[in-house]
Formats: structure tokens, C-alpha cells, sequence
């Protein structure tokens, strides 16, 4: 039978477009779908493979052996409804009944077997305690107390709960009381501090037997071994590891049990490393003998020591110990490698004593060995030099070239190369490449020796450390500019040696700096440098350093000339007919200061320092005079007579203060100024008309037209021929 699509037949029998159909029309149609349906039901039923007569047959039969099951089926429902439901119900009571005799014999059951327990831990402690066996005892109470702590229901609220706890506690504080008795007469320590040393005693009666291992376990068991161990370890680190680094000390093992660390303090002491390892030594041999067997499966006392203090130890050992082994030269870094293998025994013994671990490294430093060298290079030269700063300056030595040759150096090349050096020696002075004789402090030259073996170290070293002494050597010229001013203050401003080496040294120091850098270039030829290389930055700084220092006493030498003369006669001639005594004084004094500071100058500065500043305060000495008598309204003749004399004297002894008497006149512009002073206070109108020559004469060349005229004025009484002489003065 085909499958049969009813929705097509509804479509074919029903237009969807149309829209005013009646039933009567549809109805015959639909008839006769369903008879041709029929039609074809029963064709199937007859060609059927089946037989339908029988199946229908079989249905009717099952249809009542169905019913009967069901009627059955009510008939045992009404059964059990009536008789089982009721012996059901009867059973749920008797089990309830049942569950809650239970629940009361499991309760009780749990009490008697809380209460089993503790009687049987505290047999187990009886029976370790009869053995003397601290971990059995300890291991009993320990676990009978964390037995009580989650009780069964309702054994808390026995009297027999509350004592057992009681007791349990009393029973184990008494055995750590026992065991920390047992363990400080195991592990004893005392120090004795006075103010020279200070003696450490460490007892360890510690040896490999069961007793010993049983009482350690007992408190490993407890949970208190590290805290001791934790204890004798900082006490260790802090009295003894510490100590030993930083003092002299001396590790002496009286007997088996007893080790003595006697410390001594000395002031500014360090000891050296390998008096710290051979201590070191003899302290951890002592402490292994004795700790290091296990009292357990890979655990030991001196295992527990290591992994308290083993970290600090070695990280202080590094920083304040092994890094001062570092070198601060050159050829000492170059053999330091006998150091480094005496460290690494060091710690090979430390790990077979079992002190450290395999992850512990004393050596770790050596991994920056450029930065630290250069450091403790750096700062060894540092102090070095402000060790040299601080040295006196009085200490002087002769250097410098005296006379410099003119003279052409022949050669055969006549070349363009030679034919340019000769242009270069005409254009620029020789006396530029020279440093012209003096005297300068020895300290100056050591410290420009100093610089010279910092270059020559720091060429031979790696980029690293030569960068860093390149920074230092620069350093060390600033810190020349800040300790010597404040070091040698009260020399500088009272005594002129000082102030001439001082000024020498910073002219030397600064005139070797114009080609330091080229040399330290030349000497780092070939290799890749990074940062700039010079000194000339720091020559004017140096210079003006000299300048400024020198300066300052040039200005109180002046003060005091200045204050002489001011303080005399001579600053009071308006109301004086006749000087004092005390101007001639003055003027004397005056001189014996300038002669003083030519005896002090005159072999220390080069000559042509020496004369320049002596040029210098002699021709400020000299205006001063002049001055004094130009600004004079009125001056007697007796007066006159004595500021003749005291000129006179002034004009005899100053050139004695310059090495050549004829530099005076060279170099002191006042000079002659002062002579036609002396003439002026001597001389007759008649004369100074002669020396004024209408203006050509001497008087008119050094004297202000104003000042003669005052000055005559002063001098002469108002006549006919001053008159005369005042018209031609113009």
C-alpha cells in the first residue's frame, strides 16, 4: 500500500484561491476519496503477507488473559491493603525502637573506648618512663594529648576526661622541663665581657650514645629541638661567628667538650682573612665533632645550625671579610687567585663538616671581581691622595727649568713637515711647554706621581676598572680644590710660604693636567672607549684656585701696609705742623714687611711671579705716600724737610727688595712719580719750573696737572712767581 498524502488530496479538493465554494460541492468529492480509500484498504488486506483473521483471533485472546492479570492484580492490592500494610507498620515502630538502643550502645561504646585509650596511652607512657626512654614517654603524653583534644560525645563531661587532660599536661611539662635540663647540660655557653676582650666558653657534652639521641629525638618529637637549636645558633653568629671577623681572636679547644673564643678589641683592627678561616676552622671542626652524627634519617644538630645561620654567615663572611681581600692593584690582582683557592677550601670544609649546603657559595663575589677591584682601587687612591692633601706644605723641593735655549734644533728634513714645526716654534713661545723654576711643596709632586701610577694601572686593567679610575684621577683633582683651602686655612691666611707653595703647586698641578689627557690617550691607543678622556676643564679651576688663595694675602699684606701708614702722622698732616716720630716708623715698618716677604718669595716664586707681586705691593706702598702728601692743603717747610727725608729712605731701600735693582724701574709705575716727589719737597719753585719744562718735562709726564698744582700750592707761600708758575701749570 502506497503512503498516502492527505494534505495533497485537501489541496486538490480545496482551492486556496477560491473563495465563494460551498460544502454541497465538496462533500460528493470527499465521498469519493474515501470510497476509493476503501477501495484500496481492502486490495491491501487481500495481498497482505499476513493473516489478519488470525492476528485478530490472537488479540481477542490476549484482551482476557489481560483481564484476568488485572482482576488478580486488585485482588492483591485489596490484600495488602487490608492484611501486609498492618504487620508493615507494626515493624517501622519496632525498628525505630530498635535504632535508638543502638544510638545508646554506640554512645556508650565510644566513652568506654575514649576512656580504653587513655589507659592505654598512659600505659605506653608508664612503660617509656620505666625504660628511660624520653621519646617513648614523650610520644605517649603528646599523642594522648592530641587524642583528648576531638573526645566522643559526651566523654568531656566525665570527671575522668578533665583529669586525664590535667594530668596528661602536668606529665608534659615536667618531661620538657626534664628534656631542657637534659639539653643544657648537653649545650651549655657563658661569656665573660670586660672592657679589654671578652672570653666565650661553649660546653658541648654531646656524643653519638641512645641516651643522647633518645633525649633529642624527645624534643624533635615536641617540636622544641629547633627552637634550641635556634637558640645556641644566634647565640653562636652573634658571640662568635661575628666577632671573629672583626676582632682579633683567638679558637683554642681546652678539651674534648670545651671550646674557649677569647676576643680581643683593638682599636682600628681588622684581622686578616686568613686568620678569620684558620679561627673558622678550628671552631667548626670542634662543633662537628660533636654535632654532626644523625640522630634521625638525614637529620643532625649541625644540619639545624646550617640552615639557621648558614645564609648570614656567608653573606656576612663575603662583605666584611673576603671583598678586603680584594687588591687595589694590578699585579696584586693578578695572583689573587691563591686567595680565591684558599676560600674555596674554606668552603668545601664548611660542606663536609655539613655546615652548608650544596646551594651555598662563598665565592659569589668573585663574579663582580671588575666592579669591586675598581672600587677598592678607587678608593684606595682616594685616600691616598687626601692622605698626601693633608701632608705640610712646607716641605718644599726645587723644580722647573731655569733658562729656555732659543736656539733652532737642526735637522736634516727639510721637508713640509719641517717646514710647518719651525712655523709652529716661531708662532707659539717654547716657554709654554715649560714650567719655569720655583719651589713647590713635595706632597704636590707626589700627588702628580700618584696620578701617574693611577694611569698607568688603569691602562693595564679592563674597560670596567679603567673607566672607574679615569672618574677617580678627575676626583681627585676636585677634592684637591676642597680639602687644601680648608686643611691649610690658618696657613694660607697667615704666613706667605704657605700661600707662594700653594699657589706654585696648583700652577704645577695644572700645567701637567694641559696634556694628561693626551697621554692617558695615548696609552689607551687601540683599545674602543665609550666617554670622553681630558683634563683641561679642570686646569682653569686649579688656576684660578692658586689665584684666589694668592689674591686673599696679596689684599692683607696691602691691609696691613695701608693701616701702618694710615695709623702714623702721615694721615693727619692737615692738622700737623710737624710729623711724628712714628711716621718714619711707619715707613720702616712698612719696609721690613716687603723685605720679609722678599726673603720668603724670592727663591719660592719664579722670578717673574716674584717680581710682578713685589712690583705690586711696592707700587700701591708708593701711591699710598703720594697720595698722603698730594691731598695735603698745607705743608710746612719743616715738614716737608721730613717727608723728604722719609722718601728718600723709601727710595734707597726698595730697590733692594727686587732681585735686580734696576727691575724697580721697570715694573713699578710709580716709581719715578715718587722721585719727582722728593724733588718737589725739596726743590724751589725756579726747579719744579725747570722739571714741568711747559709741559714736556718729567713733572708733566707722572703728575696730573691738578696734583702739581695742589701740591705747589701746599708747599709755597702765595707770590708773585707761584702765581706765575700756577698760569704756566695748566
Amino acid at each position: 500500500m502506497e503512503s498516502y498524502d492527505i494534505e495533497e488530496v485537501l489541496k486538490n479538493i480545496f482551492d486556496c484561491n477560491e473563495t465563494n465554494w460551498k460544502p454541497a460541492d465538496k462533500i460528493p468529492l470527499l465521498t469519493k476519496e474515501i470510497e476509493l480509500l476503501k477501495i484500496d484498504l481492502k486490495s491491501y488486506l487481500e495481498t497482505c503477507e499476513y493473516n489478519v483473521d488470525s492476528v485478530l483471533e490472537e488479540s481477542k485472546i490476549l484482551f482476557v488473559d489481560s483481564k484476568a492479570v488485572v482482576d488478580e492484580l486488585e485482588k492483591c492490592k485489596k490484600e495488602i491493603e487490608e492484611h501486609t500494610m498492618a504487620e508493615v507498620l507494626k515493624s517501622i515502630e519496632t525498628h525505630d525502637q530498635i535504632t535508638k538502643e543502638l544510638q545508646h550502645v554506640n554512645f556508650a561504646l565510644n566513652i568506654v573506648y575514649d576512656v580504653g585509650q587513655c589507659g592505654k596511652l598512659v600505659k605506653q607512657f608508664e612503660e617509656g618512663r620505666q625504660a628511660q626512654s624520653y621519646t617513648r614517654a614523650v610520644e605517649a603524653v603528646y599523642d594522648l594529648l592530641q587524642y583528648i583534644e576531638l573526645p566522643a560525645e559526651g566523654f568531656k563531661y566525665l570527671d575522668i576526661y578533665a583529669n586525664t587532660k590535667h594530668t596528661a599536661q602536668l606529665i608534659l611539662d615536667k618531661l620538657l622541663q626534664d628534656l631542657y635540663t637534659e639539653w643544657t647540660r648537653l649545650v651549655s655557653w657563658n661569656t665573660k665581657v670586660s672592657s679589654k676582650k671578652s672570653v666565650v666558653k661553649i660546653t658541648l657534652k654531646i656524643e653519638d650514645t641512645p641516651f643522647v639521641i633518645d633525649v633529642i629525638r624527645a624534643l624533635d618529637k615536641n617540636k622544641n629541638l629547633k627552637e634550641k637549636v635556634s637558640e645556641f645558633s644566634q647565640f653562636l653568629y652573634k658571640e662568635v661567628l661575628q666577632p671573629i671577623i672583626y676582632n682579633d681572636c683567638i679558637v683554642f679547644p681546652e678539651t674534648e667538650e670545651l671550646l674557649t673564643v677569647t676576643i680581643n678589641y683593638k682599636q682600628n683592627y681588622k684581622p686578616p682573612y686568613d686568620q678569620v678561616i684558620a679561627n673558622f676552622r678550628l671552631l667548626f671542626h670542634h662543633l662537628s665533632s660533636k654535632l654532626k652524627f644523625e640522630y634521625d634519617k638525614n637529620c643532625s644538630i649541625m644540619k639545624l645550625i646550617g640552615n639557621e645561620i648558614s645564609g648570614p654567615f656567608s653573606e656576612l663572611i663575603m662583605k666584611d671579610c673576603f671583598i678586603d681581600t680584594i687588591p687595589n692593584n694590578i699585579i696584586d690582582l693578578q695572583t689573587y687567585g691563591k686567595i680565591t683557592s684558599e676560600i674555596e677550601k674554606f668552603q668545601h670544609f664548611l660542606f663536609i663538616v655539613k655546615f652548608f649546603t650544596e646551594d651555598i657559595s662563598i665565592l659569589k663575589y668573585i663574579e663582580d671581581i671588575d666592579i669591586l677591584f675598581s672600587k677598592k682601587s678607587s678608593d684606595h687612591f682616594l685616600k691616598t691622595a687626601r692622605d698626601i692633601m693633608l701632608k705640610d706644605l712646607s716641605v718644599c723641593m726645587s723644580i722647573g727649568v731655569e733658562n729656555i735655549s732659543d736656539e733652532e734644533e737642526s735637522s736634516d728634513d727639510y721637508g713640509k713637515a719641517a717646514e710647518a714645526l719651525r712655523i709652529l716654534e716661531k708662532t707659539i713661545p717654547k716657554s709654554l711647554f715649560y714650567f719655569p723654576r720655583c719651589m713647590i711643596s713635595k706632597t704636590a709632586q707626589e700627588l702628580l706621581d700618584l696620578i701617574y701610577v693611577i694611569m698607568e694601572q688603569a691602562v693595564q686593567c679592563s674597560d670596567v676598572v679603567c673607566k672607574k679610575l679615569y672618574q677617580t684621577t678627575r676626583l681627585i683633582f676636585e677634592l684637591y680644590d676642597a680639602v687644601m683651602p680648608y686643611h691649610h686655612e690658618k696657613y694660607l691666611q697667615t704666613i706667605p710660604q704657605y700661600v707662594a707653595l700653594f699657589h706654585n703647586n696648583c700652577m704645577y698641578l695644572a700645567h701637567n693636567m694641559m696634556t694628561f689627557g693626551d697621554k692617558w690617550l695615548t696609552l689607551m691607543e687601540g683599545r674602543d672607549i665609550d666617554y670622553p678622556i681630558g683634563f683641561v676643564d679642570l686646569v682653569q679651576k686649579l688656576r684660578e684656585l692658586g689665584y684666589k688663595h694668592l689674591t686673599i694675602h696679596l689684599q692683607q699684606q696691602r691691609k696691613q701696609i695701608l693701616d701702618n701708614i694710615r695709623s702714623s702722622d702721615l694721615n693727619c698732616m692737615v692738622v700737623k705742623e710737624v710729623l711724628g716720630s712714628n711716621a718714619e716708623a711707619a715707613i720702616r715698618q712698612c719696609l721690613r714687611q716687603l723685605q720679609l716677604l722678599k726673603n720668603v718669595w724670592i727663591g719660592v716664586f719664579p722670578i717673574n711671579v716674584f717680581t710682578r707681586l713685589m712690583a705690586t705691593l711696592v707700587n700701591m706702598f708708593i701711591e699710598e705716600l703720594i697720595h698722603r702728601v698730594c691731598t695735603v692743603e698745607d705743608i710746612s717747610m719743616e715738614m716737608a724737610t721730613q717727608l723728604t727725608e722719609i722718601y728718600t729712605l723709601v727710595v734707597q731701600k726698595a730697590p733692594q727688595l727686587f732681585q735686580s735693582s734696576t727691575d724697580i724701574e721697570t715694573h713699578v709705575k710709580s716709581w719715578i712719580k715718587l722721585q719727582e716727589l722728593i724733588f718737589v719737597l725739596g726743590g724751589s719753585l725756579k726747579d719744579i719750573d725747570n722739571h714741568w719744562k711747559d709741559g714736556t718735562g718729567p713733572l708733566a709726564v707722572h703728575f696730573r696737572t691738578e696734583e702739581l698744582r695742589n701740591l705747589i700750592k701746599a708747599l709755597f707761600q702765595n707770590t708773585q712767581i707761584r702765581a706765575n708758575l700756577l698760569s704756566k701749570i695748566k
